[in-house]
């Protein structure tokens, strides 16, 4: 069996009747935070935090050859994309039409009569 080392301030592997820990054993002590001198408040000036230096741009310009390289491949990734979307079919799209014509002419309506009643309230207080 491998003999256990004891912790600071214990004098045997046994436990002591201060131990609360389990297995006999003392918790491990907080270590202390250490104030800086200077931070502590003793009538010196804080020094003030160095500013982040802006990053340095490269230099050169991208050549011609590199731009047609990415608009061609912007242009065969969208391609890729269009080629998953679920196109409506035609009875689709008239329904669909029709749903926004019918909601759009309800608000139109609706906004219609608003505007008549704010306007004869206006002419009435005024």
């Amino acid at each position: 069996m491998a003999r256990i080392r004891p912790s600071k301030g214990q004098t045997s592997g046994e436990p002591g009747p201060d131990d609360t820990g389990p297995g006999g054993a003392e918790p491990p002590p907080v270590p202390k935070r250490r104030r800086n001198k200077k931070s502590s408040g003793g009538g010196q000036k804080a020094q003030p935090r160095p500013r982040q230096q802006p990053k340095n741009e490269k230099s050169g310009a991208v050549t011609k050859s590199v731009q047609e390289g990415r608009s061609r491949r912007y242009v065969g990734e969208v391609v890729t994309e269009l080629k998953k979307v679920t196109w409506p079919n035609r009875a689709q799209l008239f329904q669909a039409t029709a749903v926004v014509l019918i909601f759009v002419a309800i608000v139109a309506i609706y906004l219609g009569v608003v505007d008549v009643l704010m306007s004869s309230l206006v002419d009435a207080i005024f």
